[in-house]
């Protein structure tokens, strides 16, 4: 495995002390092939004493000239350009070290960019005991080694709770994925599997695999870090909203859990035409709830058949009134939305009341719905339209489930408070 090392070259005091710490960190690094980074000043007072060092023997070596030892911007280029350079010849970054212990500022500074950006595997300078001046004396100097992978996999995993706030649940599985593989410490590593178990289960919640995400955080066993994220409460309340969910098929939880996912594609998504296909199914499923725990649907098993109305239980007026949604090929009594909503009219049903308050307008969002290109029609969903069936289906909510910003509450995903 070949080794590369990429140093810049400052002046000291007489340019030979900077030559003998130079030449202590290429010992000590043992690379196979150098470049020094200097100027003008630095090419004449400090590398002729490394370049009669014996330890350049039997190594190769090049010298590139800054052309602005103070600009920052610059030296960044062209150490990335050096770097760039070497992995053409065949070094890996990963096996390439930067030594910006002298120079301008500029220039460890430049390097130390570049080497990041670059993924170089270490940074190392060389310090030790200083004398008046603040210069590192001759026999004191030790190399201290620094490792951008840790700083890198550090930033990934900020960027992926940056995203699971944003519900971007892929995205942060994939910079914790990449995270991972930057550093072998066995606590970062036990944190980045507790976010990603956290993010497999709101992503399964996101999709409505309620069951897959309940088992995920019933078996989450790393409580240390949902103190430490500031979500030890609000996961609680998650498995409890999720539990009441998977074991009932219709229940005031799930009503608020479409509207708040139909908020997520909304609000933070922008995806009006999905947010308005939940709005829609919110309806459907308001309607469905008060049916069922009316006792009106089919039993198919053990379960309710909600494409099946029982007529059996209705008075006769109202029982002739449906008779005519009957299939006569499936005899089954199949209801529309509206005729959903007009049967809790019938009922004398609060959603049903709430349906047809003012129909026009009900009529009208409903009709925008079916216009949406993932409904019957071809036209997008505007974000006002958006906002206008929200309101309505949040009110709606608001009407029909009895305490409606506590469930909210325990519905809402979690915000990680960034370490």
């Amino acid at each position: 495995m070949k080794k590369a090392m990429i140093i810049t070259v400052g002046t000291g005091r007489t340019g030979e002390d900077i030559a003998h710490a130079i030449c202590l960190s290429i010992k000590q690094q043992n690379p196979d092939y150098l470049v020094f980074l200097k100027t003008r000043e630095t090419d004449e007072r400090t590398m002729p004493f490394i370049r009669k060092n014996a330890i350049l023997d039997q190594r190769q070596y090049q010298e590139i000239e800054l052309s602005s030892p103070d600009d920052i911007e610059k030296i960044v280029v062209e150490c990335h350009a050096a770097i760039s350079a070497l992995s053409k010849k065949g070094y890996d970054p990963q096996d390439m070290v930067a030594d910006y212990t002298s120079g301008t500022k500029a220039m460890s500074a430049g390097l130390t960019i570049a080497a990041i950006k670059g993924n170089v595997g270490a940074l190392v300078y060389v310090t030790g005991e200083k004398d008046d001046g603040g210069r590192v004396m001759s026999g004191t100097e030790r190399s201290i080694s620094l490792e951008p992978n840790r700083i890198r996999a550090d930033g990934l995993f900020q960027d992926a709770i940056r995203l699971f706030n944003l519900y971007q649940f892929d995205a942060c599985l994939e910079a914790l994925s990449k995270a991972e593989t930057l550093v072998a410490d066995p606590v970062f590593i036990d944190k980045v599997k507790a976010l990603e178990t956290l993010a497999k289960a709101y992503m399964s919640w996101d999709k409505f695999q309620i069951a897959e995400s309940f088992n995920l955080l019933k078996e989450f066993k790393k409580e240390i870090f949902l103190k430490e994220w500031g979500i030890e409460r609000q996961v609680k309340n998650n498995k409890q909203a999720l539990y009441t969910e998977k074991e009932n098929k219709f229940c005031e939880e799930r009503m608020v859990d479409l509207l708040e996912n139909a908020r997520r594609r909304g609000e933070r998504e922008k995806k009006f035409d999905d947010a308005i296909a939940r709005l829609y199914r919110l309806c459907e499923y308001i309607a469905q709830c008060y049916i069922s725990w009316r006792n009106l649907y089919m039993k198919t098993g053990s379960d309710v058949d909600t494409s099946n109305l029982d007529l059996s239980s209705l008075t006769v007026n109202i029982k002739e009134k449906y008779e005519k949604y009957r299939d006569g090929k499936e005899s089954r009594v199949k209801l529309p939305l509206y005729a959903s909503y007009d049967l809790l009219l019938d009922l004398d049903e609060l959603p049903g009341k709430y349906f047809f308050k003012d129909e026009k307008k009900t009529k009208k969002l409903l009709g925008l719905r079916n216009a949406s290109i993932l409904a019957h029609g071809f036209n997008p969903v505007s974000e006002k339209v958006y906002k206008e069936m929200f309101l309505f289906m949040e009110e709606f909510v608001r009407k029909v489930v009895r305490d409606f910003e506590y469930t909210r509450g325990r519905i809402r995903f979690p915000t990680l408070i960034s370490p």
